[in-house]
Formats: structure tokens, C-alpha cells, sequence
């Protein structure tokens, strides 16, 4: 029974429920959709957490190297730029810069917000909003690479990842390490997050300006505002810091200088993204865009002439290590204070530019042009040269260093490397030798015609010529003295002397080649069998026809201003600082000075004199009209027998320069007869000019051991107080006082007294007219004439023994007379104006005693 009952309770059951099923409406298919869709999105979640678990864990796992590559980097060296060296003058100005890059850092603040813009809107319009990267960006890049076939053609790099590729090299090093683009891409993305998070952007902005580069070998922004545009970076304008900014994407090919329309069309470009950017109105965008560019290059100065060249070369050779020297010189943001003269220095190479290119200009120059510069032989430095080199009289500080006309064209230092002949600028040493030998400036020399023979000056016969006189037709003279011979550089009465000097060991007890070395000058090399008794030195070497340093005679010549001493070597560098100031490194010779003593006070002082009238009324007085007026120093001339080579050398009492003209590849004249004081006066004036006002000049002071003795001028020896002369002044007879001053050591007797006037006892000289004293010092002979020409090979300087006066004929005699353009009245009045001499001789008939009338006296 009980079971029958559950029977029909499962039964009812059952039926209820078919009835309720029966009961139900039909399930429309939207329902049915939208229950997949929720499927598939619960799926799809499911999925998706699942995958990106995986994913992102690949993804750790693959970038792991990446990151932790990035995290070994020190970002407390982001900053870490190649500091240029600055080099300054003496006074503190900045005359250059020694750099592998040429930059000069500058603060958020001193950049104009112009430029920041500008660089936004072109190279990370994000910049102030992302975190180092820019997710769209890649995207974008990465569409590209697709379409180009991997190839990255559109760049995704924000301006902190540029920094981070710029500060750390990653191109370099990722490619060191077998590492392709795509790895440094996740490298730098890694780095340019950990550099956000530790810098702000305008300190990011900062190290990125003051890194980049912006072409023509600008790093940084300052560089690139100064080189372009001649401004600091806070003055940009609008549509400069546009052609800056453009800049950056391609520094070379971009850059106004090299490509102007290039360079504006993108500047444009730059101004349409600063507008759609916001940065400028509509309106401002295209009026700006109509402006030209306007260059104003100032760039930062580099190595990129003879200075910076020697100065880094001496700034390394500090260091032991030459190499490690080098890199700290260039990179380490050194300064180097130097003895240079900024004022000076730029009025020798603006002075030596300018006369060089007006030797050039000359109808009468026949070679190469600088300025030729499709010639192949311009290139190949065949074009004339010069350098100016100059130094401070008491410590050898180096004042002015021009070693060349351009050191782009050539870098040869003539200064440093280089040795040329300096002709009649020898002359002083072969005459300090000769009064250090017992000679006096009133020894008395032959100037007569000399056989080239005995000289081998330009070749092996002829007539030794007179080009130091620097005239266009020198003549002789018969008799000088060494005063006289030195004033004028007289080249036959010099080589005389020379040949006297070497070969008369027992009154040459100092030979020339001492003298050369107590100046600081290296004689040429000879013969090693040759002995400082008799050394094989010959007159060429005397006159200056053999190469010599000019840095070495520069210095040679403050022996005269210095009375006797020198400096014992030149130098630049006073000392090294780091940035800060602190002193790595400082010259001893600049905190005290050492000097070494050549000759003797008295012979130093003696050759000046006889400078100082060469400049007045001698061989050197074409140099005066460029000099100062308040100059009272003194200018020695040197011309070489060819013309090739042109030296000048002049000092005061401060300092002492040399200038040198000629061709470093060639040997030919600079033009027909190029004499020293028309190539190279200009540009020794130019200096002592800008030295003027700043530098003392005073007059060189007689030194102690000196004393200044009258001379008469009838003997040459010292006078007496009877040295009396009759001259015919308006007719009369007066008595004159016939002396001249000249230098001695004090004490110094060997001249001896006057014994043409003696002590006043009757002479010779009594017995003679006025006029015959006037005409001549000797009683004249007739002299024995040539019947042919005396001369073996050529006369190329019109100096043929028939040209003398003393071997004309027997009616020519009479009528010969002094050359106008050359007149010693002023210097030694013992010569007359002009000898008339008679070719009969009358000697009045002795007079019996009387008594001398009282004539006028005149001292």
C-alpha cells in the first residue's frame, strides 16, 4: 500500500512539471546572442588574464637583461660633458679653446623659451606630459617598420631617450655587445624612465641643449647660438631658435651656413609645428616665416691656429703620460693662463694677413697667390709666408706667436719647427764678436770692392754686392769705421771683418760661434774637424745667409735692451687651473724669471747705439714712419743677398719682436729687390703700436761700466783739447771743434790720444789750407789706375771696381764725389761732403814760425 502511494506522488510530480515546462514561452535568438557574447567575454577575460600572465611574464623574462643593463648605469654621470680648455692672454681675456667638442654649458634659465619650444614642438611634442617614453610614438614607428620592411624610417625617440642614447653612447656599446637597433630602442626606454624618475624636465631639458649637436662641430646650444647667430642662447628670437631647433635631425646637411634655403625651408617647418602646437598664433607663424635668416657667426675659437697649436702641445707635455695628458687637456675643462698679448697678438696676424696679400698685389710679384687656391702649387704652399714672433724683455714671456699666414692651409710653425736665412739681422753678433776681440766702433775698415771669391756668397766669382745698405744702388765708401759699417750694414767692410775675426786666432780669442751661443743662437753644423781655435766658419755665415731659428733670435736681440743679459728661454704657459681655479700646474720661470749674460754691458750698450742710428740716419730709417712716435728703442734690418728671405727685428725697452717674410718651398725673391724694411716695417710697427700706452718705453739707460769719451775726428783717436779744425764759413776761416761722442768702457785707454793735434805744437795740419783739410784726411796721392777690368765673372749689383771713384780716370778724378743718397756729414764729421781732389798735388812751401793769429772759435 505504501508503495503504491509513492507511486503516485512521483507521478504527480512529474506530471507538474511536464505542465510547467508546457507552460514556459520560447526563447527569442537575441537572447541566445547576447548569452554567447557573455560567454565568449567571460572567456575572453579568462584568456586574456591568462595570456597577459604569460605574457607579461615573457615579457619580464625576455627584458630582464634589458632592464638590469639600464640599471647599470650611473646617472650621477648624465652630465658628464667633454669640458673644452680655455686658454687666456695675460690680462684674462679669452683668446681660444681646446676641445674634441666645442661646447660651453649654460643653465635652463639662459636659454631663450623660444628655443624650448621650438625643440618640443619638433623633436617630443609630449615631452612635458610622458615618462620617459612615448607608447603612441612607437606604435607609429612600429607601423612604419612594417611598411618599410623593418626598416625604421620614422623616429619614436622622446628627448629624454635621445639623452639617454647621447650621454651613455648605446649605439656604441650595444653594438659592442652584439646588440641590433631594437635592443638599444628597449635599453634606452628603460634607461630614459629611470632618468625621469630621477630628474625634472627642466634639468632633463638642460642636459639634452648643452649635449647635442647642431653641426659645424657646435656641441651644445651656446656654441650653436654663438656660431650661427653671434648671440647667447636667451636672446634667440622665434625664427632663430626654429633654425636651431631644425637642426637636430640632420646637424650637417641642415645647417644655414652650409645650406641656407635648405635650412629655411625646414625652419618653416619648425614654426608650423610650434603653431600647431600652440606656441604661436596663426598670424605670428606667417610673418615669421617671411623673415630671411640673417647669420651673425661668432663662433667659440679652437685650436685652428699656430697659438692653440703650441699652447696645447706644451699644455700636454706637463702630464708624464702624453696620452692621458692629451685627453685630460681636451676634455677635462682645464684653464691655461698664457703671457700672450690678446691686442697684440691680433694686430700681427690682421698686419701680416694685410702685407702679405700686398706683396701680392704687386705688378712686379711674379709667383704664385695665396688666394689661388685652384692653382695646385698655391695648395702645395708655394705662395709667400711669413711670422711675427715677439717676447717680453726680462722673463722670455712669449707676447705675440704667429707662426704662420694659415694654419688651415698649412700647419707648419716657422716659430717652432722651421729655420731661414736672416740675412744682415746677423750683422750685430759678428760685430759684438769684433768688440769683444779688442775692435772699438772707431776701428777703421775697408769698404772697397770685394772679390766674391773670397766670400762665396750667391756663387763661386763676381763682386760681393751691397744689399744691406737696403738701397737700390749702394756704393763704397774707401774707409769706415765699425760704427759707420754696422749703421749701414755695409756687406764688403762686414765680411772683411769676418774673414779677420776667423782668421786671426791670437786676436779672435772669442770666436764667432761663442758669441752665437752665449746669444742662445745655434751655429749651423760643421765639419766636425774644424776647432774653436780656427772654426770654418766662412763670411756667408757672418752675413747671415745660413738658416737660423727665429725664435732664437728673437731672443738673442733683448741682449741689447737688456744690457748683456738674456732670458735663458722663452715660454707661454704661466700656469694650469682647473675650472674652479685651483692650480695644478704653475711655470718657476714665470715667478722668477732666470736671465744668463752674453756679453759685457758696455758692448751690448755700444751695439745699440749704433742700432738706434741706423734707425735715425742708417740702413733702418724706412722703418721709422711706422713705428710710434715715442719709440726709442731700436730696428735692425734683414735683407738676404737673393731677396728670398726678409728679417726684421726690433725692440724697445720692454719688448722685443722679429718678423720674417719669404717661402718656406722655394728659394726665389719675393720681388726685385725686397728689402726687409719695406715687407716686414708694417708689421713690426703694427706691434709696437699696439703695445704703445701699455708697455714702458723708455730710453735705454748707459750702463755703469760705460762712459761716453769724445773722439777726433781727424785721428780716430781720443781728443785732446787742441782737436781744432779751420773751416771756411762764409768766406772765413773759423776754428771748429772737430769731435764726435763715443762709447767705452770706463777707463778704457788703448786708443790713446789725438796725435794729429797733439798738445798744440805745429803739425802737418798747420801747413796746410782749410780746403785741403776739408777734402782730405791724408795727403793724397796719384792714385795707380787698372788698364782693364779687375772683375772675374759677373757684377750683378753695378759695383764693377770702374764704378769706385778711386779707379776712374785721371779726369775722371776731380769730379767724383759722395752718392746723394747716402751721406755720413751727420754721423762722423771727420768726412767731408764730397772730396774734390786735384789730380796735381800742391804742397805749399813751409812757412817760417810766427805767431797763430786768434781765429773765431766754434765748438
Amino acid at each position: 500500500m505504501d508503495d503504491l502511494e509513492d507511486y503516485q506522488k512521483r507521478r504527480s510530480a512529474a506530471e507538474n512539471r511536464r505542465r510547467q515546462r508546457a507552460d514556459r514561452k520560447p526563447a527569442s535568438s537575441g537572447s541566445r546572442f547576447k548569452c554567447c557574447l557573455l560567454m565568449l567575454f567571460l572567456f575572453g577575460i579568462i584568456t586574456t588574464l591568462v595570456l597577459g600572465g604569460i605574457g607579461y611574464f615573457a615579457f619580464q623574462l625576455v627584458t630582464d637583461k634589458y632592464r638590469r643593463y639600464a640599471e647599470s648605469f650611473d646617472l650621477n654621470e648624465i652630465n658628464n660633458l667633454e669640458h673644452p680648455c680655455i686658454i687666456y692672454d695675460r690680462n684674462g681675456k679669452e683668446i681660444g679653446r681646446i676641445f674634441d667638442e666645442n661646447r660651453s654649458y649654460v643653465t635652463f634659465d639662459q636659454i631663450s623659451p623660444h628655443l624650448i619650444n621650438a625643440v618640443v614642438a619638433q623633436e617630443d611634442k609630449t615631452f612635458w606630459s610622458h615618462s620617459g617614453f612615448d607608447p603612441m610614438g612607437i606604435l607609429r614607428a612600429a607601423k612604419e617598420a612594417v611598411a618599410a620592411h623593418g626598416e625604421i624610417n620614422q623616429g619614436a625617440s622622446t628627448i629624454t631617450q635621445q639623452l639617454a642614447r647621447n650621454s651613455y653612447d648605446l649605439e656604441r656599446r650595444v653594438k659592442a655587445k652584439g646588440g641590433d637597433k631594437y635592443e638599444r630602442k628597449i635599453i634606452e626606454i628603460f634607461l630614459a624612465m629611470r632618468i625621469e624618475e630621477t630628474y625634472d624636465k627642466r634639468q632633463i631639458m638642460e642636459f639634452y641643449l648643452n649635449r647635442v649637436y647642431f653641426g659645424r662641430g657646435y656641441y651644445g646650444i651656446r656654441a650653436a647660438s654663438l656660431g650661427y647667430f653671434g648671440k647667447e642662447p636667451k636672446d634667440l628670437t622665434v625664427r632663430e631658435a626654429a633654425s636651431i631647433a631644425a637642426l637636430i635631425k640632420n646637424p650637417e646637411n641642415y645647417n644655414p651656413v652650409r645650406n641656407p634655403d635648405l635650412n629655411f625651408r625646414w625652419r618653416n617647418d619648425v614654426i608650423d609645428r610650434m603653431q600647431r602646437a600652440g606656441y604661436l598664433s596663426a598670424e605670428d607663424a606667417e610673418r615669421v616665416k617671411k623673415l630671411p635668416l640673417e647669420l651673425n657667426p661668432k663662433p667659440l675659437r679652437r685650436n685652428t691656429s699656430f697659438l692653440h697649436s703650441i699652447v696645447q702641445n706644451q699644455a700636454i707635455s706637463v702630464f708624464q703620460d702624453p696620452a692621458r695628458g692629451e685627453e685630460i687637456v681636451k676634455t677635462a675643462g682645464l684653464r691655461i693662463h698664457t703671457t700672450i698679448d690678446k691686442d697684440m697678438q691680433d694686430a700681427a696676424e690682421q698686419a701680416l694677413t694685410a702685407q702679405l696679400d700686398n706683396i701680392e698685389n704687386r705688378e712686379d710679384y711674379q709667383h704664385v697667390r695665396f688666394s689661388d687656391r685652384d692653382n695646385p702649387q698655391s695648395m702645395q704652399h708655394r705662395y709667400v709666408d711669413g711670422a711675427v714672433y715677439a717676447v717680453d724683455n726680462k722673463t722670455g714671456g712669449v707676447l705675440v706667436y704667429v707662426g704662420g699666414r694659415n694654419f688651415e692651409r698649412d700647419n707648419f710653425d716657422i716659430i717652432d719647427a722651421g729655420k731661414r736665412p736672416v740675412g744682415t739681422a746677423m750683422l750685430p753678433f759678428l760685430y759684438m764678436s769684433a768688440l769683444e776681440n779688442g775692435y772699438s766702433p772707431c776701428s777703421r775698415l775697408i769698404d772697397d770692392a770685394m772679390d766674391n771669391r773670397l766670400a762665396g756668397i750667391g756663387g763661386a766669382e763676381g763682386v760681393l754686392g751691397e744689399w744691406g745698405m737696403e738701397v737700390s744702388k749702394g756704393r763704397y765708401l774707401d774707409s769706415v769705421t765699425l760704427r759707420q759699417a754696422l749703421q749701414w750694414s755695409k756687406i764688403a767692410a762686414s765680411a772683411r771683418l769676418a774673414i779677420a775675426l776667423s782668421s786671426d786666432p791670437k786676436r779672435c780669442a772669442k770666436p764667432f760661434v761663442t758669441t752665437l751661443q752665449n746669444c742662445g743662437i745655434t751655429p749651423p753644423p760643421r765639419n766636425p774637424e774644424s776647432t774653436e781655435a780656427r772654426p770654418q766658419y766662412y763670411p756667408r755665415t757672418f752675413l747671415g745667409t745660413e738658416p737660423a731659428s727665429l725664435r732664437e733670435m728673437v731672443l738673442a736681440y733683448t741682449v741689447f735692451p737688456n744690457t748683456g743679459s738674456r732670458p735663458v728661454a722663452p715660454f707661454i704657459i704661466t700656469k694650469i687651473t682647473d675650472s674652479q681655479g685651483k692650480i695644478l700646474w704653475e711655470n718657476p720661470r714665470s715667478i722668477k724669471p732666470v736671465l744668463a749674460n752674453a756679453t759685457q754691458p758696455c758692448t751690448a750698450f755700444r751695439l745699440h747705439s749704433i742700432m738706434r742710428d741706423a734707425l735715425l740716419k742708417g740702413a733702418s730709417q724706412r722703418v721709422q714712419p711706422f713705428l710710434p712716435d715715442s719709440f726709442n728703442g731700436a730696428v735692425k734690418t734683414g735683407t738676404n743677398y737673393d731677396f728670398a728671405d726678409n728679417a726684421l727685428f726690433g725692440y724697445n725697452s720692454s719688448l722685443t719682436c722679429g718678423v720674417w717674410i719669404g717661402f718656406l718651398n722655394d728659394h726665389k725673391a719675393i720681388y726685385t729687390e725686397a728689402f726687409s724694411s719695406d715687407t716686414c716695417g708694417p708689421i713690426l710697427g703694427a706691434v709696437f703700436k699696439a703695445a704703445s700706452g701699455r708697455y714702458p718705453d723708455e730710453p735705454i739707460p748707459m750702463p755703469a761700466d760705460t762712459e761716453e769719451v769724445e773722439i777726433c775726428t781727424a785721428s780716430g783717436q781720443m781728443a785732446s783739447n787742441f782737436c781744432f779744425e779751420t773751416r771756411m764759413r762764409d768766406g772765413n776761416p773759423v776754428l771748429t771743434r772737430s769731435v764726435y761722442r763715443e762709447y767705452f768702457p770706463k777707463g778704457d785707454v788703448t786708443l790713446g790720444s789725438c796725435t794729429v793735434h797733439g798738445d798744440g805744437s805745429p803739425t802737418l795740419v798747420d801747413f796746410l789750407d782749410a780746403s785741403d783739410l776739408n777734402n782730405s784726411r791724408v795727403l793724397p796721392v796719384l792714385p795707380v789706375l787698372p788698364k782693364g777690368s779687375a772683375l772675374i765673372g759677373e757684377d750683378p749689383y753695378g759695383c764693377n771696381l770702374e764704378l769706385n771713384p778711386r779707379y776712374r780716370t785721371e779726369k775722371d778724378i776731380a769730379s767724383s764725389g759722395m752718392p746723394e743718397q747716402i751721406n755720413f756729414g751727420d754721423t762722423d764729421p771727420s768726412r767731408s761732403d764730397g772730396p774734390k781732389v786735384d789730380t796735381t798735388i800742391k804742397l805749399p812751401a813751409p812757412r817760417p814760425m810766427r805767431s797763430i793769429p786768434v781765429l773765431p772759435l766754434e765748438i
